[in-house]
């Protein structure tokens, strides 16, 4: 129990805030699904309204560490910290990364509490799904045991996972080292170094980043990908202590994105990064497939991605702002089970 009610937590997409008695309705929608209800504990089924108000004044009137997850259409679900981390998705919601969103925040603020060292959690075997998301986050596995499902009416196999302060603080970073390179998060200096690599051939082979930037614009660019524990960043390539590029991810579905400064081109430096980097991004996030795609007349960028594990999937026509007119575009896919390191 807390001594009042938690606070309100923002993510890129959600917010977290404490459950009102007017949420019946959207948990019996939610949980009441036995797609959903069947991988938890305590949640019976069928879920009446009277199991929601009962649950909803209990959790309520404690002021349990418990928040509704919503997005721009309302309550999506239910996320908490009771015996360990625990949380549901409304079956529409899944697939979104709208777990760990809310999973990666509920988490961030435990920790906040200095004193506390650990957390636990677990999920069902057979609920792959939760499993990601928890490693995700940085839990664990410490061991199996049985556990109630209630929906089920019978006990069944728990994986139990923990996360330790310690952990969780070495992933708040995402610094990659390589023998010649670091992938590290922007930082002071960085809007100026980026201006002066900016040549007509790199911005031709992205789309976002224009010949006539201003320093303006780079420091608005690295504030918007800035680094923050959820995908939809860049970090920046550092050789022998100067910016040469960057390396990131963002977009749904999730897309890799990389560019390097053309003097540094032809010896090996987006291989050496990109062979980093997509380890890192399915260890941090729950994530199966990443697709990427590059412009028709810039080939060894295709070299790369299928050197990586990534495979054709298509074209499609792109604009850049360092093009005048748009372009076609060559699009790839790969997957956490056929991504290569390449070096």
């Amino acid at each position: 129990m807390s001594a009042q009610a938690p606070a309100v937590l923002r993510t890129p997409r959600l917010t977290l805030r404490p459950l009102e008695m007017t949420d019946a309705d959207a948990l019996v929608r939610g949980v009441g699904n036995y797609d959903v209800s069947r991988w938890l504990s305590v949640v019976p089924y069928p879920y009446t309204g009277e199991d929601a108000a009962w649950f909803l004044k209990k959790t309520i009137e404690s002021n349990a560490m418990v928040w509704a997850i919503c997005d721009s259409q309302g309550l999506q679900g239910v996320v908490g910290i009771d015996d360990g981390l625990g949380y549901w998705l409304a079956r529409t919601a899944w697939g979104k990364g709208y777990a760990f969103e809310a999973a990666r925040a509920v988490v961030s603020h435990w920790f906040e509490d200095t004193a506390r060292q650990f957390l636990t959690s677990a999920y069902f075997e057979g609920n792959a799904r939760s499993g990601a998301v928890l490693h995700a986050v940085g839990f664990e596995i410490t061991g199996v045991a049985k556990r109630e499902a209630r929906a089920l009416s019978q006990d069944v196999t728990a994986h139990e996972m923990t996360l330790s302060r310690a952990r969780w603080e070495t992933r708040q970073d995402f610094t990659v080292y390589t023998p010649r390179l670091a992938l590290r998060p922007w930082k002071d200096g960085d809007a100026r170094a980026l201006l002066d690599i900016i040549t007509p051939g790199l911005t031709r082979g992205v789309a976002s980043i224009a010949n006539d930037w201003t320093l303006a614009d780079a420091e608005a660019a690295i504030t918007r990908r800035q680094w923050q524990g959820y995908p939809g960043f860049m970090l920046g390539i550092e050789h022998k202590g100067a910016l040469i590029g960057g390396v990131g991810c963002g977009g749904d579905p999730l897309s890799i994105m990389y560019y390097l400064a053309e003097t540094h081109w032809n010896q090996g430096f987006v291989s050496e990064a990109v062979s980093a980097f997509l380890p890192e991004l399915f260890d941090r996030f729950p994530i199966n497939t990443l697709v990427a795609d590059h412009f028709v007349d810039n080939p060894a960028s295709g070299r790369i991605l299928e050197k990586h594990g990534f495979h054709v999937t298509g074209d499609s026509m792109g604009t850049s702002k360092g093009r005048l007119e748009p372009c076609r575009v060559i699009t790839y896919a790969v997957t956490r089970e056929t991504f290569k390191v390449a070096i």
